[in-house]
């Protein structure tokens, strides 16, 4: 539990079974009696005044003794800091000094080899990371999409479902509006393909994409890196406000920072080869470096002074690390930072300690303090031996520059786990229950998140799939083959060239399927790996949603063939026609699935072209057109062939109805010996054996089933993002 002296103590362990109407009741008498606080916060410049997060609970972050090891070389050694609610924390120091790899670990990307990182007295879990904000230094989006489409996807998924979209989409307007993105709300994000936004654009959108869902503990690594001196102060002051009204609690990373930037910051952490050079205050480093002989000149910016120190020679990094080791010995040291902190033995001894110097033997407030009742705890060493279910129940004051009003539950037990319950003063007046805080995992339902989904799906995939070269080819390909293949009369004669068409169709549209998967999925697996770290949405939801929004592109190009060269080819039916199609959609969308999967087994984009080429070859070679004499001990590689089937179900379904091919005077069919027209079986047996049409399609169902659930275990259980 966090004692301060903007707390007081009421109540007893039986707080906690007492009804949430009474909890709130006995909050806002407490409240009221004790404090005057404001009715409404002034608007912060970065937020709605009424945003759909909050109330939340604010945040106070304390990292101890961090450590990183990499293949036994030291990246972070002995690294702490604490931050709490309304301060920013700057972490600076030179290139490769860990700033980053410090930010991965407090957001529980990295795993720690010694240390340990708490939010609020509470170890650092699943459930907390689901709620950092994390800004990543590289800017990962959906290339195709605007600027406007890509926050709106983030507001509809990341806010809860309790807002009308309408409500959602002022959120939208206004994080547009005050990061000065209206210009360029409209412009595709871009790559290195396609020109897009700038990189300062970028890095605001990164941003902004954030801000919408209001964090109560944000990470940004290197935010203001591609903006000018202007918009980097602008945004810096906006993340400053942005912790001090609402009480957020944000960490950022910076390189060299302007003297205005510099002078920002509440906290400084300044890093040397992995560790700490120091911690403490912004304003009272320069004391420091004054201290062990290091001064600064007149008007010379700080931020560069010390970085020209970690800088230096190993003899001035010592120096520097040793100074900032005598620190910690310090009786102004952050006690949060101290071994013995989060000891059992600390509450009761904070406890006493405002019982006796706080409290009239009456048991009445004394101005401004605390007023407690509570029943002996057991001593610390059998709370230490066993959990206990006491607890102590604490109402934070505050003053009115704060604008916050804290409720504490702090609960006693190994962990030293403390809930948090924010009620704000400018939020509603209710106060959220700490079971329904624990259980919550998403922001929105799964209809939601399978919605939204799939329609950002559609609308990200529908220019790469659908681009004007892809008409152009399809269109084209779709007359050569036509024309090539034009009218072909339903003789023995012209048996091989129909059948070059069926093939022809099937693999082409494999390829052009497996491959247009498989190049599109390294690219947005990084996107999907950065929405998946924050929480944003289950991964079933987004599979299922991928499915179902590209299965409209998948099939429209197919189809557009089909419709171009088969009535060229010879129209039969419309059953016939139909058929056709679905089979050639079937084995296009099977196709597709074996691309996902691959290109989420493989990291490297080239063992993955490799595998692919590979298995859509031998799909071919074992497919039955290229080769009917294949050798006995290879006979099973075409059980694997999804060509293969669907080439097979094409001949049924095409030489089982209308008119049949007509026998040659030389046929090498026996059968024409006593029919003037060659049935199907006999076609099928020269390529071998052959199953019937149900089990066909079955096979192909079973191919598209299998590889659709594989891709979903890869990424479920081997490829989830560290």
């Amino acid at each position: 539990m966090i004692i301060s002296k903007d707390l007081f103590l009421l109540g007893d362990q039986d707080y906690l079974r007492l009804p949430k109407d009474e909890k709130r009741t006995m909050v806002r008498s407490a409240t009221t009696k004790n404090q005057r606080v404001e009715s409404a916060l002034p608007c912060l410049p970065c937020l709605p005044a009424h945003h759909p997060h909050l109330p939340h609970r604010p945040l106070e972050l304390v990292f101890q003794g961090l450590t990183v090891t990499l293949d036994k070389r030291h990246i972070l050694r002995d690294v702490s800091g604490v931050v709490k609610p309304g301060q920013l924390l700057a972490v600076m120091g030179p290139s490769g000094c860990g700033k980053t790899t410090l930010l991965n670990c407090l957001s529980g990307r990295v795993k720690l080899s010694a240390g340990n990182i708490r939010l609020n007295r509470e170890r650092l879990n699943k459930r907390w990371k689901r709620r950092i904000c994390y800004v990543l230094q590289q800017d990962v989006f959906f290339p195709d999409l605007t600027l406007r489409q890509t926050l709106e996807y983030a507001a509809l998924l990341r806010l809860p479902d309790s807002l009308s979209h309408s409500q959602k989409m002022q959120y939208v307007d206004h994080i547009i509006d005050v990061l000065d993105l209206s210009s360029c709300q409209h412009t595709i994000i871009g790559d290195y393909l396609k020109r897009g936004l700038s990189g300062g654009e970028k890095k605001r959108a990164n941003i902004a994409c954030e801000l919408l869902t209001n964090p109560a503990l944000m990470l940004l690594d290197e935010p203001t890196s591609g903006l000018d001196s202007h918009s980097a102060y602008n945004l810096m002051l906006c993340l400053k406000r942005y912790a001090e009204k609402e009480g957020k609690t944000v960490v950022v990373t910076v390189h060299q920072p302007s003297s205005q930037i510099f002078h920002m910051f509440d906290k400084l952490l300044l890093l040397c080869n992995g560790q700490t050079a120091y911690f403490g205050d912004g304003n009272k480093v320069v004391e420091f470096f004054n201290n062990i002989g290091l001064t600064v000149m007149s008007h010379y910016n700080p931020a560069d002074f010390i970085l020209e120190q970690v800088k230096g020679s190993e003899e001035m990094k010592e120096k520097i690390i040793t100074a900032s080791r005598e620190m910690r010995l310090r009786p102004d040291y952050p006690p949060e930072l101290k071994p013995d902190y989060f000891n059992h033995s600390i509450c009761d001894k904070y406890l006493n300690n405002y019982h006796e110097n706080h409290v009239h033997s009456n048991g009445h407030l004394v101005s401004g303090q605390c007023h407690c009742q509570r029943e002996m705890w057991t001593n610390a060493q059998n709370s230490i031996a066993r959990p206990s279910t006491d607890v102590c129940v604490a109402i934070g004051e505050t003053t009115e520059s704060q604008g916050h009003v804290y409720t504490t539950v702090a609960v006693k037990e190994e962990e030293g786990k403390t809930l948090w319950l924010d009620n704000q003063s400018h939020a509603s007046s209710s106060v959220s229950s700490s079971d329904e805080d624990v259980s919550w995992q998403w922001p929105t339902c799964f209809w939601t998140q399978f919605k939204v989904l799939s329609q950002r799906n559609f609308q990200e995939a529908r220019p790469r799939m659908l681009s004007t070269l892809n008409w152009v080819q399809t269109v084209a390909l779709g007359l050569m083959a036509g024309l090539l293949w034009f009218r072909l009369e339903r003789t023995e004669e012209s048996l091989h060239d129909i059948q070059g068409w069926m093939f022809f169709s099937t693999t082409y549209w494999m390829l052009f399927a497996h491959f247009g998967a498989l190049s599109s999925f390294p690219p947005e697996r990084e996107v999907i790996n950065k929405e998946r770290q924050s929480g944003a949405y289950r991964l079933s939801a987004y599979y299922l949603a991928k499915m179902v929004g590209e299965l409209p592109l998948t099939i429209t190009l197919p189809a557009v063939y089909h419709i171009i060269s088969y009535p060229m080819l010879g129209f039969q039916s419309l059953e016939v026609f139909l058929t056709l199609l679905g089979f050639l959609l079937l084995n296009t969308i099977v196709a597709q699935s074996v691309g996902f999967f691959v290109g989420a087994c493989c990291m490297d984009m080239q063992v993955s072209i490799t595998i692919s080429a590979l298995y859509t070859l031998a799909t071919q070679l074992f497919g039955g057109y290229l080769a009917t004499n294949i050798p006995p001990w290879l006979k099973w590689m075409r059980y694997l062939s999804m060509v293969h089937y669907a080439y097979q179900n094409m001949q049924i379904v095409e030489f089982s109805d209308g008119e049949g091919i007509l026998c040659a005077q030389q046929s090498k069919f026996d059968v024409c010996e006593e029919t003037e027209h060659i049935p199907v079986s006999a076609i099928l047996e020269t390529q071998g054996v052959s199953l019937p049409l149900w089990a066909n399609t079955l096979v192909l169902l079973g191919f598209l089933l299998v590889f659709r659930l594989l891709g979903y275990v890869v990424l479920r259980y081997f490829r989830r993002p560290k």
